[in-house]
């Protein structure tokens, strides 16, 4: 809920508590449409990512530190930066959609 997520993170940053999100972002939909049945089979999962969201710029609406990364230089930079720094931050990390996709494609069941 964002609601919930907004308020969660305003009281991060209000608070200055040392707490690093840190989002997989897997870039949208996993969902094999072909495998599920019924009038919902296009619906989004309940896992799966709103399409290029920056997550990381929600911190930053409230005052905290927020990182996009893509690359494993990025990584690197953002966790030192955001573990020194001690105060709340979100790491958005881009993934490969399908990396670490589930054995059986089970996705639309979790």
């Amino acid at each position: 809920h964002v609601c919930d997520t907004s308020s969660f993170i305003q009281t991060l940053v209000r608070y200055q508590l040392p707490v690093v999100i840190i989002v997989f972002n897997n870039g949208g939909v996993r969902r094999h449409p072909e495998e599920i049945d019924g009038p919902h089979k296009d619906d989004p999962g309940p896992t799966d990512f709103v399409p290029n969201a920056g997550y990381h710029a929600l911190i930053q609406a409230f005052g905290g530190k927020g990182y996009l990364v893509g690359t494993r230089d990025e990584l690197k930079s953002a966790f030192s930066e955001s573990f020194s720094a001690r105060k709340p931050a979100v790491v958005n990390i881009v993934i490969d959609p399908y990396a670490g996709s589930e054995s059986g494609r089970m996705q639309h069941k979790n």
